[in-house]
Formats: C-alpha cells, sequence, structure tokens
C-alpha cells in the first residue's frame, strides 16, 4: 500500500502542474473520473496492476483510449506512475489531490455528526460559522449517529469539536468527583 506521504507528493506535483498550467479544474475533474473508473472496473484496476502484461503495452492503451480524453498534467502523471510501476496507486494520488485541490480553491470539508438528523438551516449556520472560524468556503457533510444521544460532534480537518451531551456528561462527573476527593462536596 502506498504511503499516504508518497502519495501526497505526487498530488503536490500534479497540482503544481495544473495550476502553472492553468489546467486546475479540468485536472481535478479527470483525476477524480479516473479514480471512480478504478473503483467502478475492477479489471482496469487488474490489468495496470498486472506484471505479466508489457509496459508497453500499457502504455500504447494509455496512449489509444486515454491520452485524447485528458489534458497533458494528468496524462502525464499517468505516464510517471505507469514507469514506475505506481499506477495502481492511481487511487490514494487521487484523494490526496482532491484535498489539495481543494484547499487550493479554498475550500474545506466538515462532517458534523448528530444524534437526529440537523435541518437545512442548522446546517448553514453551522456552515458559516466555520468558514468564519477557518477563513474557507466549508463543505459540509451531515450524518446521525443515534449513539450521541445529543449535541453535535464536528470534524474539521484534523480537529475535533465535541458538543455532544455525552462529553458534557462525563465533564460534570469528572467535575463531581473531583470535588468529593477535594471536599467540596
Amino acid at each position: 500500500m502506498i504511503s499516504v506521504t508518497l502519495a501526497r507528493r505526487y498530488a503536490r506535483a500534479l497540482l503544481h502542474l495544473a495550476v502553472r498550467q492553468k489546467e486546475l479544474d479540468r485536472t481535478h475533474q479527470e483525476l477524480t473520473e479516473l479514480a471512480a473508473t478504478f473503483k467502478r472496473e475492477p479489471r482496469a484496476r487488474r490489468y495496470f496492476e498486472s506484471p505479466n502484461i508489457p509496459r508497453a503495452e500499457k502504455l500504447e492503451f494509455l496512449d489509444s483510449r486515454v491520452k485524447p480524453k485528458v489534458g497533458r498534467p494528468v496524462y502525464g502523471l499517468l505516464q510517471l506512475l505507469l514507469r514506475r510501476r505506481r499506477l495502481d496507486h492511481l487511487l490514494a494520488i487521487a484523494d490526496e489531490f482532491e484535498k489539495l485541490a481543494e484547499r487550493a480553491q479554498g475550500i474545506t470539508r466538515a462532517i458534523v455528526r448528530t444524534a437526529v438528523p440537523i435541518t437545512d438551516g442548522q446546517a448553514e449556520t453551522l456552515t458559516r460559522t466555520l468558514a468564519r472560524r477557518t477563513g474557507l468556503k466549508v463543505m459540509l457533510t451531515r450524518e446521525v449517529d443515534a449513539s450521541l444521544i445529543g449535541g453535535a460532534l464536528v470534524s474539521l480537518d484534523h480537529q475535533v469539536i465535541d458538543g455532544t451531551l455525552a462529553t458534557e456528561l462525563w465533564r460534570i462527573r469528572r467535575h463531581l468527583l473531583q470535588a468529593r476527593v477535594h471536599g467540596r462536596g
């Protein structure tokens, strides 16, 4: 399995090239579509992962089937990955590229988990609050998790904001236990 660091390195190089050639949106779309094809078509993935199929045959396939449909940045990446026998790592690279491309476009993703579905108004308010806090456009995903009892758990980048009822009850319990230990209860 490819390391995240290596996938990010390829993704950064592709991002730099796409921005320099003013093809960021196109590159993002093409790479997303290729990754979706790899996920949807296991035979395509196995074809490129197979050591039994000569590299020249794979390159011919890329030239005839893929090159006419993609721009230079994506095609260059595919050629490089094929030469280095890493085309099977396309999915990890595409995931990292998506994160970097969104960040370059001023977008970040957040997930809010609640015990019951939140309304569109609540989601909009949370999105605006997170956007003010980060200075970025926030793409919010809503998830329902009945085990939370109440409140909300928000994941934003590498940060978690825990406003769940379970956590609040735990804090109260800890406070009461500390008060008892220190003779204040």
